[in-house]
């Protein structure tokens, strides 16, 4: 089975970030045979909201991001760059995000609101 890459967008490197235009950092979760195999962490300069190819530069070789909130212009430059954009139903941890995204159980929603309230 092949490797694949997960990021996941975060600003403390603790909880998803609740809007991915606001985020920091993605972790990236290597995963393989169900299985988280590495992890490694990529910063994002500080950048205007809006501007979709600092999202997908920064999501270089991922095949997934998970965050808490997404415009729909950056979900179409992201399915554009072959990365599927994954939002939350409630706010979580880094780590519990990529458990229930391994384990099949990640509560998602197709709405494109933040968790920002």
């Amino acid at each position: 089975m092949p490797v694949f890459t997960l990021g996941i967008a975060t600003t403390d490197g603790v909880s998803v970030c609740d809007h991915l235009a606001r985020c920091r950092a993605v972790t990236l979760f290597q995963i393989e045979n169900g299985a988280v195999v590495a992890m490694a962490s990529r910063l994002r300069e500080v950048d205007a909201c809006g501007n979709h190819r600092s999202f997908t530069d920064l999501l270089a070789g991922c095949d997934a991001v998970i965050c808490g909130g997404v415009g729909q212009g950056a979900v179409n430059s992201l399915r554009a760059a072959g990365i599927e954009p994954i939002v939350l139903a409630v706010p979580m941890s880094l780590e519990a995000a990529a458990t229930g995204y391994v384990a099949g159980t990640l509560l998602t929603t197709q709405e494109r609101v933040c968790l920002c309230g």
